[in-house]
């Protein structure tokens, strides 16, 4: 363990032995890591005698509604004055948790950042930023060894699922040796991967595949079938009643083609901006990409924000994420 990871964990220890009142967070439209380390850090505090509040401003998406506590999760902005410390876990940025929510957990008297995101503005009192950790559920696995304390079926099932999620089922590129051994610790510990699968993967509700069909009917392909886009319109959404949530994971159908190696999706929002996605293979570093457009994330899962007409901002992103290829 280098010398900074093992200073900002003894940090957290002791901000977790000294204090009682916690907020625990985490980025809007909550992922698998995202849903799985808010609760598991809740119930990991609650263990140990603290009383922890979770918190995200959407709801979670269907398929991660089995996870134990995703009943208790705050959704209204947290009324600061009622907490010693605030955590966000996954949260590559303040403002990730809403801008509402920021500015009130801004005034939480501690603040501690756990992430595996490269983050462009470094914020907390105690920022521990692992890059090279496949997931913010590993680096809690990790925290559990040094509270110490057991982990108990539920608490192994909440960081299995940020585990198995972002590592694509352990098929990315950020599966390695640790990430397999803590897998088995996992499921050693409760965690039972053929019932979290299903919930996961075999979850999907109607509205969702119809959303998919029509995603994936404006998918183009650029730069000699290397880059893939896809759009989600506004309109998408009210036709198939759906929302931002449910077009989670549609950009790993795009990423799936044997010749891609750049994948983007372009989502635009009621506000006209538009989110753009983005995943890659192979040596494509998409967080050089995204950064140099105010985003970031990793490698090979990175997004940004921009800002103009649909099309528009496809047809000249695609173009330069052609060039950015050679």
């Amino acid at each position: 363990m280098n010398e900074v990871r093992s200073r900002n964990i003894e940090n957290i220890v002791e901000a977790v032995r000294r204090s009682r009142q916690f907020l625990v967070a985490t980025h809007v439209r909550p992922d698998g890591d995202a849903a799985g380390s808010v609760l598991a850090l809740s119930f990991m505090l609650r263990s140990l005698g603290k009383k922890a509040q979770p918190y995200t401003r959407d709801p979670l998406p269907p398929s991660l509604e089995f996870l134990t506590g995703s009943g208790e999760i705050l959704h209204e902005v947290p009324d600061p004055s009622l907490y010693e410390v605030a955590i966000l876990v996954d949260c590559g940025d303040l403002e990730r948790v809403g801008p509402e929510a920021a500015e009130h957990i801004s005034r939480v008297p501690f603040l501690i950042n756990i992430d595996h995101h490269v983050s462009k503005a470094p914020f907390g009192n105690i920022c521990w930023v692992e890059p090279t950790a496949s997931s913010t559920c590993e680096m809690l696995y990790d925290l559990s060894l040094h509270l110490p304390l057991s982990l108990d079926p539920d608490i192994a099932s909440q960081l299995y699922t940020g585990l198995v999620t972002d590592t694509g089922s352990f098929r990315f590129s950020n599966t390695n040796q640790r990430v397999l051994e803590i897998a088995t610790a996992l499921v050693a510990a409760g965690a039972r991967p053929d019932v979290i699968a299903e919930q996961i993967y075999d979850s999907e509700s109607p509205r969702r595949l119809l959303l998919l069909a029509q995603v994936l009917s404006t998918v183009a392909f650029s730069a000699n079938d290397r880059v893939a886009t896809a759009v989600l319109s506004q309109q998408m959404f009210q036709e198939t009643d759906t929302t931002p949530m449910d077009s989670e994971g549609f950009i790993n159908h795009l990423r799936s083609v044997k010749s891609v190696m750049l994948a983007m999706i372009f989502r635009e929002d009621n506000e006209g901006v538009i989110h753009v996605s983005m995943r890659s293979k192979g040596s494509v570093d998409v967080a050089a990409f995204a950064q140099k457009h105010g985003g970031g994330g990793h490698r090979r899962a990175a997004a940004f924000r921009a800002s103009g007409p649909l099309e528009a901002m496809r047809a000249a992103l695609t173009a330069e994420a052609s060039s950015y290829l050679k």
